[in-house]
């Protein structure tokens, strides 16, 4: 009979991260519990206007108001905001980094694989930031795909990634950045010739971009959807696949919100409009099933 064979060192950190994984994502069950008893974590990128570090230190934001307007008449008073890469927050979830995910997360069927979602808060387009005037005109990604040499800044990790590539913008020129300030950076020194995040990023990098000769490609032409309309995304927070009781009360009480009006009034204050709400009957079940 022969001997079995020991792990080789890579096979067995391989098997521990994979069981860590699975135990973390068993143990975050019972979020209202936990949360009620000894507070949740929201992993947040740092990135106005959804969750970010205002000029008092405090985090503030959209996403963050919303949150905890949702959370606190579930008995939920607790929320730390641990700051981590925008790459990082679905790994971050689904090792059980922390507790949900509280900063602008686009749904898509890739990320429903991993994570799950609340029903969607906001929706949104896509946006460009280029040089007062424009001077490339471009005012789509079909535009920076014609032209061959336009250098597009987004985010990694981000839809903006595959929709570049889905409209045939060369790999070579899509620029990735971190932050979305390290993108106006770039194109502020000429490194970049656009800059392309969700309009509401694109609005709070302009404000902070004053008095710089940069502008919003206006007008811009949403990518279109399976039947030729303009595709919109929609925002939601990251939360565990498994925790439903969780999820629903989540759901019920963020419904609870856009029908008080609440909801807009929140987003109102960072620059959202009513345009931004996506239809109440747009679910992330839906959204994941596309």
């Amino acid at each position: 009979m022969k001997a079995l064979k020991p792990l080789s060192l890579s096979a067995a950190l391989g098997s521990a991260l994979l069981l860590n994984a699975v135990f973390s994502f068993s143990a975050v069950a019972g979020l209202l519990e936990k949360g009620r008893t000894q507070g949740l974590t929201a992993g947040i990128a740092n990135e106005q206007p959804y969750a970010y570090i205002g000029t008092d230190g405090k985090t503030v934001g959209a996403n963050v108001e919303i949150l905890r307007a949702i959370l606190e008449p579930l008995g939920i008073s607790k929320v730390e905001l641990p700051i981590t890469e925008f790459g990082s927050l679905v790994p971050g979830l689904a090792a059980g980094r922390f507790d949900l995910i509280g900063a602008g997360l686009f749904i898509n069927p890739a990320r429903c694989k991993v994570i799950g979602y609340s029903n969607p808060v906001t929706r949104s387009g896509g946006a460009f930031l280029v040089k007062a005037g424009n001077p490339l005109k471009l005012h789509s990604l079909k535009d920076v795909a014609a032209s061959g040499k336009a250098r597009l800044a987004t985010q990694p990790g981000s839809n903006q990634v595959q929709e570049a590539k889905d409209s045939g913008i060369s790999a070579g020129n899509v620029v990735l950045f971190d932050k979305d300030t390290e993108a106006l950076a770039a194109l502020q020194a000429d490194r970049v010739d656009v800059v392309y995040f969700p309009d509401a990023e694109i609005i709070g990098l302009l404000k902070k971009a004053e008095g710089t000769p940069v502008e919003r490609a206006l007008p811009f032409e949403q990518i279109p959807d399976a039947d030729g309309k303009p595709s919109w995304n929609y925002h939601a927070y990251g939360l565990p696949k498994n925790d439903p009781a969780f999820a629903q009360a989540f759901n019920e009480q963020l419904a609870r919100l856009r029908a008080s009006g609440e909801l807009l009034r929140i987003l109102q204050k960072y620059g959202y409009t009513e345009n931004e709400l996506p239809p109440a009957d747009v679910t992330a079940e839906q959204r994941c099933n596309r």
